[in-house]
């Protein structure tokens, strides 16, 4: 496989030659690739890239890539595409250039993917690894809510680390996700793309490491910007998840349901039959055309057909009868209590309770992963 490590810098003069110099020298470690570095490099004003320059007259493996400053996922979005469309990478490393990240651990992160990771992610919040010791508690705090923030927001809390940028990916994630990467900047990207990785089913491994606080130079990081753009990400992530997917779906089904349901309920109830029975038949006819709708698209994914679609309808009116008794037992409460005329109120309330029972037995018994 050929493999690029790409090192982001912004005035990394002095960090950026030891770095390169130590990876050069775990080379010998790692068989079977051939492995080269890319700096890209957000023109330093330090005179980084000039260093740089001057280390590839000896070093033919080594290539740097200039632009302008427009933060770290910017540069990691270029250095991406260069890796992939130039230099014909199979799997990308990703590391910082201020030796924070330790080199020493570079070679588990191929021998991962060698084993059959798909993306191989460096963290600092599992057993072996750390951030420092000296850091100020404000500092402290804001790495570990961060985290705190995108694991359980985005509902993936078995990834510890997900804003670290020691990682190394098999290139068809980065190919995939390209176009949607341009929307992020800073170190939001390093979020999205995990989370893009992970949603496009990446099978996710942690190496554990010990973070260790630059030497020279100053950290670029914006403390309250930083936490601020976590919780867009993660707000934005999770409505889309919403609208567009499986329960948002699940909601547009279930509208087309509660039509089906209402229209016949309020002509039943038109003819002289009792809302609660109104309310049964309309949930049925209801449930029918839930369904198929659910089963063509709502749950596509795990779409039954054939035979076991007939074993699968009656098992569906089954774990539906709950929500029929749910609808009707409310709808017949409702008027017991306020009258007849209150009957389409406490179908709405019916429909509710009916509506988290659907989804839950639904996704969890019906369409189960």
């Amino acid at each position: 496989m050929n493999i690029v490590v790409i090192l982001p810098t912004y005035n990394e003069r002095e960090n950026i030659i030891p770095l390169l110099t130590e990876l050069e020298s775990l080379k010998h470690t790692i068989k079977k690739h051939t492995i080269v570095f890319l700096v890209a490099d957000d023109t330093s004003p330090d005179g980084t890239t000039k260093a740089v320059e001057a280390y590839q007259k000896k070093h033919k493996d080594v290539f740097c890539i200039s632009g302008k400053k427009e933060g770290l996922g910017k540069a990691l979005l270029r250095g991406m595409t260069y890796a992939v469309g130039t230099l014909h990478a199979d799997v990308i490393v990703q590391m910082d250039a201020d030796l924070s990240h330790d080199p020493k651990k570079f070679p588990l992160f191929i021998k991962a993917i060698d084993d059959g990771a798909d993306f191989a992610v460096g963290s600092r919040y599992i057993k072996g690894g750390s951030i420092p010791e000296n850091w100020g508690i404000h500092r402290k705090i804001f790495s570990i809510v961060g985290n705190a923030i995108v694991r359980y927001g985005l509902g993936y809390p078995s990834i510890h680390d997900w804003t670290g940028g020691y990682r190394a990916f098999k290139k068809r994630f980065f190919e995939e996700a390209k176009d949607e990467m341009k929307a992020y900047s800073g170190y939001v990207f390093q979020i999205a793309f995990l989370h893009k990785a992970v949603q496009r089913k990446a099978k996710v491994v942690e190496i554990p490491f010990h973070f260790t606080d630059r030497l020279y130079g100053r950290s670029k990081i914006a403390p309250f910007e930083y936490i601020k753009n976590v919780l867009e990400y993660v707000i934005r992530a999770r409505i889309n998840d919403v609208i567009h997917g499986s329960f948002g779906k699940f909601a547009v089904v279930g509208t087309i349901g509660f039509i089906i349901n209402t229209g016949i309920l309020i002509g039943l109830k038109q003819f002289g039959f009792h809302p609660a029975i109104g309310s049964a038949v309309g949930a049925e006819c209801a449930i029918i055309s839930n369904f198929f709708l659910n089963n063509a698209w709502t749950f596509k994914e795990r779409k039954v057909s054939g035979q076991k679609m007939i074993g699968k309808f009656v098992q569906f009116n089954g774990t539906s009868v709950g929500a029929i008794i749910i609808q009707s037992s409310t709808v017949y409460i409702g008027t017991l209590f306020f009258g007849i005329p209150a009957y389409f109120y406490a179908y709405i309330v019916g429909v509710g309770f009916g509506l988290i029972w659907n989804y839950w037995m639904y996704s969890r018994v019906i369409w189960k992963a």
